[in-house]
């Protein structure tokens, strides 16, 4: 049987993170711009480590439109940033809930749905922005963590 392990209270820290805004027009470019992150943060005398993490921001008020961000960890800090990159030197996300998928890479998305029921069943509110760590895959399977930041 397969299961999507939950908590709650838990937190998301990652250190020396680069982060990118990605525009819904560079969708079905993913890869040249991961391709591009990674490079910058190579020109820069750092490497990329850890998994690569995808944050999605759903603002508030009436037709939200959803803002999507790929970060990856660094071997260290960067000074200086191009248009469009920003860095944190510490990323810290209190009081999520963390659910913990293994299983087909089609399937991933349970987790955020697993979380969401969760929050209604024990009455907590999301603030809207959900961390997807792509921790491992290879053709289908897949290792996914993500965190729901609760107010």
């Amino acid at each position: 049987m397969r299961e999507i392990q939950t908590a709650e209270n838990k937190t998301l820290k990652l250190t020396n993170v680069v982060s990118r805004r990605i525009q819904p027009e560079e969708f079905n470019n993913m890869q040249i711009v991961l391709t591009q992150m990674h490079n910058f943060i190579k020109s820069n005398g750092a490497q990329p480590l850890g998994p690569l993490v995808q944050c999605i921001k759903l603002p508030s008020g009436p037709n939200p439109q959803p803002e999507v961000y790929m970060m990856q960890q660094a071997t260290q800090l960067i000074p200086r940033m191009e248009a469009g990159y920003t860095m944190d030197a510490v990323l810290r996300v209190r009081n999520c809930l963390y659910a913990h998928y293994v299983g087909p890479m089609s399937q991933s998305g349970l987790a955020s749905q697993k979380l969401n029921i969760m929050a209604f069943e024990h009455e907590l509110e999301l603030t809207g922005t959900v961390y997807t760590i792509f921790v491992n895959q290879d053709d289908d399977e897949g290792v996914v963590d993500t965190f729901m930041e609760t107010k």
